[in-house]
């Protein structure tokens, strides 16, 4: 969800002027965010690009970060609407299948990202368990 959000890219209307970061930004205009930059943002992140799972253990380190350092399905009213039960529905799908299987992927495969709607890995997820 961090390294790989399914909501990798977002397109904001701007109601009007403002300058962010020293750049102007015009009323009207379309701002493009992608979480994918600030979900490996170094100053938000130990070890950015690495897969460490038990950084969300650490309260400390998510109570430092801004709060949109992690916004894997956006944030603010725009947010979507499946966020929480998509949240859960994986902890319980994970959940009950940790228990049983110790799924891997297959031999030789590595995951390309497919970018369309929502970033995917393209031809599938081949798993064994």
């Amino acid at each position: 969800m961090r390294l790989h959000p399914p909501v990798y890219i977002l397109f904001r209307r701007v109601k009007e002027d403002d300058v962010i970061c020293g750049h102007r930004i015009h009323g009207g205009g379309v701002v493009v965010m992608t979480p994918m930059v600030f979900h490996r943002h170094p100053a938000f992140w130990d070890r950015p690009d690495a897969f460490h799972p038990e950084r969300w253990l650490d309260e400390d380190a998510a109570n430092r970060r801004p709060r949109f350092a992690f916004m894997p399905f956006s944030g603010g009213p725009r947010q979507c609407i499946g966020n929480s039960f998509a949240m859960m529905e994986a902890v319980l799908i994970l959940a009950t299948l940790a228990q049983r299987f110790a799924p891997r992927l297959a031999e030789g495969y590595f995951p390309q990202p497919e970018y369309g709607v929502t970033l995917r890995p393209s031809r599938g997820l081949p798993m064994q368990l």
